[in-house]
């Protein structure tokens, strides 16, 4: 996502319900809650990850389990634009080859979301354009642990495994980016988890880019719908 000024969140935290999590914890420079309000987070000083821990909607997981056998829905292209937030959808809607009638449902679904999490992206970056990425991943992208050269970046994986994160002790401990951290120290995003994470230009208050990469893809039955705005 393009740079953008900081605006103040106001209001009260909502509890987070105790239940079960999809992840190792909460890391102190982190936020995760069952709400969309959670991503709002990423604006406090010390915070470099902000997660709305949701699954896929039911209309999109439904539609990418029975448009094609290896699940992969029918993109004619990968979409790469730089766009106004309410663009998205349509945006989206053009990257579809051929919808049919059965697809109509899922393809809206996917719209809607992609146009509400980019609204979600436009109201915290404070700028009215954004860069949204949707890809059918079918190789581990980015293989070491890295930052992005972005003030910030919202990812969700509809299909398949999340991103891969580390906590700040962890990856301070890193001495080169080969460096690989013990397994039980990576976190893992589950799918459909909306998450921002910070980058190495949204760094005045002294809070660290989150270091993240893609998990590993063991085949293209493993493949990943990701997006990145």
């Amino acid at each position: 996502v393009v740079g953008g000024r900081r605006r103040a969140h106001g209001g009260k935290d909502e509890v987070l319900h105790a239940g079960p999590l999809r992840d190792r914890g909460n890391a102190a420079h982190t936020v995760r809650r069952p709400s969309r309000t959670a991503l709002t987070h990423i604006l406090r000083p010390g915070i470099n990850l902000a997660v709305w821990q949701r699954s896929v909607p039911a209309a999109i997981e439904n539609w990418i389990r029975t448009s094609s056998p290896d699940g992969r829905p029918p993109l004619s292209s990968d979409l790469d634009v730089t766009i106004p937030a309410a663009c998205a959808p349509a945006a989206l809607a053009a990257a579809i080859d051929r919808p049919s009638v059965s697809d109509r449902e899922g393809l809206s679904a996917l719209a809607s979301d992609v146009g509400e999490l980019a609204g979600i992206v436009v109201r915290i970056a404070g700028q009215p354009y954004v860069r949204v990425r949707l890809e059918w991943v079918t190789d581990q992208q980015c293989s070491y642990f890295h930052t992005d050269r972005v003030s910030c970046r919202l990812v969700c994986t509809y299909r398949g495994d999340g991103t891969e994160w580390l906590a700040n002790e962890t990856a301070a401990k890193l001495t080169s980016p080969e460096s690989e951290p013990p397994a039980s120290e990576v976190h893992r995003l589950a799918s459909g988890e909306v998450a921002i994470m910070r980058g190495s230009l949204s760094v005045a208050d002294g809070t660290p880019a989150l270091m993240h990469r893609s998990p590993p893809v063991a085949s293209a039955l493993h493949a990943r719908l990701f997006l990145a705005i």
